[in-house]
């Protein structure tokens, strides 16, 4: 099953026609108490929750629910805590339907965001040398 809550009643239903199996729920906390939405897929707008968003995912990361997250954009705060609760299925900005179904079958790895979090987290990686692998 996948969970859609974006804020837009409008979006959610593009949504839900879009992607077989879906559900729109209209309040954020009701896919957080009831268990039957354990081990399943949420479609989420960052912008929806109105609660502390650090907190809120990961609760739904502790459910082991697997989290499509929509952000303005790459710069922001909440692509740091996305990152922070192992979020990597993001999309920024404008979006098309298609993109959220390519994304729910093919799950983003570490790898397409690397990128991302080596500039939000200030991460350096220096040259190895020949003689530092042989360690």
């Amino acid at each position: 099953m996948v969970v859609i809550f974006t804020g837009s009643n409008e979006i959610d239903k593009i949504l839900e026609n879009e992607i077989k199996g879906s559900m729109v729920v209209s309040y954020a906390d009701f896919i957080i108490e009831d268990d039957k939405f354990r081990n399943q897929t949420v479609i989420l707008a960052s912008s929806a929750i109105e609660t502390d968003l650090r907190e809120y995912l990961y609760l739904l990361r502790s459910k082991d629910i697997r989290v499509i997250l929509l952000l303005k954009n790459e710069k922001e705060d909440e692509t740091k805590i996305a990152l922070e609760n192992g979020i990597y299925d993001l999309i920024f900005g404008n979006f098309y339907p298609s993109q959220i179904k390519n994304i729910l079958d093919n799950p983003k790895k570490f790898s397409d965001i690397s990128k991302i979090y080596k500039k939000l987290f200030n991460i350096q990686i220096r040259k190895q040398s020949k003689t530092d692998l042989k360690m």
